[in-house]
């Protein structure tokens, strides 16, 4: 069993709360100081500042000493960049499923896409977002490459504080819902041509929405 000493443990903490802030949109931004986070987490301006360090090398905020931090918002290159990263991993992962794929296997998408319908009868944005990430990732894990499920993991980090915004158009999460079903019924066929097909017209559609 590994021991997990304190000042790491309070520096994940950190991150991981004040990440699901930004990725929620709960602070207030652009600027944050050390300060202000410290005193919402009841914590210490040591574990803020590391947690702040490796926000930082993802990309999610700019740190100005003397001055404070600044919430980034994802920019028109980088949006295009996530999503071709995208479509590259995923397109590929789908050419190797036909190896692999078996009846369980749709049986556990088919049980996310009933949970994604009830999240979107509820209006649960963040929820949806979440179950959709874990639909995607589900898929890439079939193929048995992990770096590409830590791939999707941080480029679809990136880009949940921007699908908080477009996901309130409730129509976009049916959209997204009816997506998975078409790609699920044909993973029943194991049609793997029709899969890509539409997987590549799901993933620029959300380009389009996160562009538009």
């Amino acid at each position: 069993m590994t021991i997990i000493s304190k000042p790491k443990y309070l520096n994940d903490k950190a991150y991981a709360q004040i990440k699901e802030l930004i990725i929620k949109g709960e602070l207030k931004g652009p600027m944050v100081s050390e300060n202000e986070l410290a005193d919402l987490l009841g914590m210490s301006r040591t574990p803020i500042r590391e947690a702040l360090l490796k926000l930082a090398s993802e990309n999610f905020v700019e740190i100005y000493p003397r001055k404070g931090i600044y919430i980034k918002q994802m920019t028109v290159a980088e949006t295009n960049n996530v999503m071709d990263v995208r479509l590259a991993i995923e397109l590929f992962s789908i050419e190797k499923l036909s190896a692999v794929f078996a009846e369980e296997h749709l049986e556990r998408l088919e049980a996310l896409v009933e949970e994604q319908q009830k999240i979107y009868e509820e209006s649960k944005v963040y929820e949806f977002i979440k179950s959709d990430l874990e639909y995607h990732s589900y898929l890439l894990q079939l193929t048995g490459n992990d770096y590409f499920v830590k791939i999707l993991g941080n480029v679809s980090d990136r880009c949940f504080h921007h699908g908080m915004k477009i996901f309130q158009d409730l129509s976009r999460i049916q959209m997204s819902i009816d997506d998975h079903i078409l790609i699920n019924e044909n993973l029943k066929k194991r049609d793997f041509d029709m899969v890509r097909s539409v997987m590549e017209q799901h993933i620029l559609k959300g380009k389009q929405h996160f562009l538009s």
